[in-house]
């Protein structure tokens, strides 16, 4: 066998004249006898207290490993029934390269200035739909002044509501269209929005008035009745609009119409 052969090719203990009978090489006196024979003169105690190198009897004392696991031999093992994950390495963050708070500009106010929703230095509570348009028709605010339930208001003034694609109503002069003083309204309290929908009888889009609550204080009431904010309700020629408690009251008419029919 290929371990004899080794022990053939090793040089012999210091004392040793002559081969033991360990060595394929050796004499042995009952070379002649049976394999069996053999086989118990090798299980014997070798004689003289000679001992056949331990290396070479009993193979290699610890496991070969690579030279990889010899260097992560200090590794903890993984937990029974869990993954095991590399080790993460710690980034050390430089004490010089520390980010100081910075209180300059974010550019928050730019953002809405480019998605519409700011106006003379004031963010509105409101953005026009991609639907937004300009009317053709040319619409008209008449404004009354209500004093007696029995008895018709006096005309305020006529307001020309057909230059652009929405009217702001509210207290802050800074950005409504439509100011009003009255001190139970808001500074943005109701918003008219002109939107082209298509119309479902005809397939046409139409440009039409609408009108929304931006979360006021007191309401805004149409045709006396309360509507809901951040809803859009569809006006008709000679649909009267209140706000809070003010007196006020504005129809909606066409040019050259002074009723709802």
């Amino acid at each position: 066998p290929p371990k004899q052969q080794q022990q053939q090719q090793q040089p012999h203990q210091a004392g040793r004249n002559k081969p033991s009978r360990w060595d394929r090489g050796g004499k042995d006196n009952d070379a002649s006898a049976s394999g069996g024979q053999q086989q118990q003169r090798r299980d014997r105690p070798v004689a003289n207290n000679v001992v056949p190198p331990e290396k070479d009897y009993y193979g290699p004392r610890k496991r070969a490993r690579n030279d990889d696991s010899q260097s992560s031999s200090h590794q903890k093992r993984p937990a029974w029934g869990k993954e095991e994950l590399p080790d993460e390495e710690e980034e050390e963050t430089p004490v010089g390269d520390v980010q100081k708070p910075d209180f300059g500009l974010s550019g928050a106010l730019a953002s809405d200035a480019q998605t519409g929703n700011m106006y003379n230095g004031v963010v509105l509570k409101f953005s026009e739909p991609p639907e937004a348009r300009t009317p053709n028709t040319r619409w008209r605010l008449y404004v009354f002044k209500k004093t007696d339930a029995k008895k018709e208001g006096d005309l305020l003034e006529v307001l020309h509501i057909a230059k652009q694609s929405a009217y702001l109503f509210g207290r802050d002069e800074t950005v409504a269209d439509v100011r009003a003083n009255h001190p139970s309204l808001s500074k943005q309290h109701c918003v008219l929005q002109y939107r082209a929908l298509q119309n479902k009888e005809t397939g046409k889009l139409q440009c039409r008035p609408y009108l929304m609550d931006l979360g006021s204080t007191n309401g805004t009431f149409l045709n006396g009745v309360k509507i809901d904010d951040a809803r859009y309700y569809e006006l008709l020629k000679g649909d009267v609009i209140t706000l809070g408690f003010s007196s006020r009251e504005y129809v909606l008419l066409t040019e050259n119409t002074t009723t709802a029919s």
